[in-house]
């Protein structure tokens, strides 16, 4: 059980120096154990020096080299104790700011045999990087963007029509994450008003002169600032840009071997690596996420999966002798001319993952970064079969008693 009476000070792991004892005329109060953003902010403005630059009902903190000195003070409170909560947390909850790189884009592209599950996978880990990443995700399905194409299997025309819905999705601009990452730079020299400043003194006809903020109609200015996605209370925690990911897998895996970006082949992941290591301005990185199954009791419960969704059956009725006939002639058709990640060295230049029978075994090469580190990590425990799941509450605590949510009280004599 932890308590508040020797919480642990995440001063020292940052390296700064401990909070001073904070004196008035009359009282002297103790700083709380644990900072807040707030505290951590007047530390750094200590050391370097800022000013604060007031728009309307907002205030941004500037640095003395002008760059914008952001920090989330919204969560400030639950770290305080007050009347109503004398028994506050030490960890502030975590945030949408710490999920990661800013603006990052990928390219997830599944490969292996039929019938592992990649359309599984793919859906997945498109809901986990969107829900607790932020990360704005597609899919792109190899056969239907292929089937819109209208091009032969394997041509250069259906490969450029996927890099074109590729490059569509990346330079989109239509989240509230990627318009956030587009807000005007909030520089200042001294000789005139921010950036941000002009920007919503343009929008509202009332350019200010220097050292001067927007004058006047707090209720416009303040739709300006929304539009811009800049408030100082620290819009940027929930609409943090995470990047952007594409993944790319075949519903019909034998259907769309031939084509370039089904990464088949050595030479199709070549291809498709030296496509968008060229586009500099697309900035994308490529993974490839090779699906290994060769479990007897995961093979089935795919291939029961597959029958569910499309005769209705039972998870637990037989298979059938044609469907299992239908599975084996497949699997032995792509297995010929299908060519997995090599580890002689000849593809150690390509970031890939190999999942082996979903979570056994995973090899991961050239996954340095944030998101791919939890990319890989995901696809460690995900599984294609029923678990189940066992959520345990805590004893009844002192604010339990009294009817309030959050804190870190102790146990009540009951609990």
């Amino acid at each position: 059980e932890s308590t508040t009476e020797n919480p642990p000070d995440p001063r020292e792991a940052m390296d700064l120096p401990p909070l001073e004892t904070v004196r008035t005329e009359e009282v002297a109060v103790e700083a709380p154990a644990s900072p807040t953003r707030s505290e951590l902010a007047d530390l750094l403005r200590a050391q370097a020096g800022t000013s604060t630059v007031e728009l309307g009902m907002h205030k941004m903190e500037y640095s003395s080299t002008g760059s914008l000195s952001a920090y989330v003070a919204s969560q400030s409170h639950l770290l305080k104790a007050t009347q109503d909560n004398p028994l506050p947390t030490a960890v502030p909850p975590p945030i949408a700011a710490v999920a990661g790189l800013l603006g990052v884009r990928h390219v997830l592209c599944l490969i292996g045999l039929p019938e592992r599950g990649k359309p599984f996978i793919a859906h997945r880990l498109s809901k986990y990087l969107s829900f607790f990443h932020g990360a704005e995700v597609k899919l792109f399905d190899i056969n239907e963007v292929m089937g819109r194409s209208g091009g032969p299997a394997g041509s250069d025309l259906n490969a450029n029509f996927m890099f074109d819905e590729i490059r569509t999705f990346m330079n989109a601009t239509t989240s509230s994450a990627d318009r956030n990452m587009s807000v005007p730079k909030c520089s200042r020299s001294r000789a005139g008003p921010t950036e941000l400043q002009a920007a919503v003194g343009a929008a509202l006809g009332t350019a200010p002169a220097a050292d001067q903020k927007p004058a006047g109609r707090p209720e416009e200015e303040a739709r300006i600032v929304e539009e811009l996605l800049v408030e100082a209370n620290d819009r940027r925690r929930k609409n943090v840009d995470s990047g952007k990911v594409a993944i790319l897998y075949a519903s019909d895996t034998l259907t769309a071997f031939k084509e370039k970006w089904s990464g088949t082949s050595k030479e199709r992941r070549r291809w498709a690596n030296d496509v968008l290591a060229g586009d500099r301005a697309l900035g994308a990185k490529l993974i490839f996420i090779e699906v290994i199954v060769d479990r007897a009791d995961i093979l089935e419960a795919n291939l029961r999966a597959r029958e569910r969704s499309k005769t209705g059956a039972s998870f637990d009725q037989p298979l059938s002798r044609g469907a299992l006939r239908e599975f084996n002639t497949r699997v032995m058709q792509f297995q010929r001319i299908y060519v997995t990640l090599q580890e002689d060295g000849s593809e150690d230049d390509l970031s890939y993952i190999k999942l082996i029978n979903y979570g056994d075994k995973v090899v991961t090469n050239r996954m340095h970064g944030y998101l791919r580190m939890r990319i890989a990590q995901f696809l460690s425990v995900i599984h294609p079969t029923p678990h189940t799941i066992y959520l345990s509450r805590h004893g009844q605590s002192e604010y339990n008693v009294l009817g309030k949510i959050g804190g870190n009280p102790p146990l009540s004599p009951a609990g």
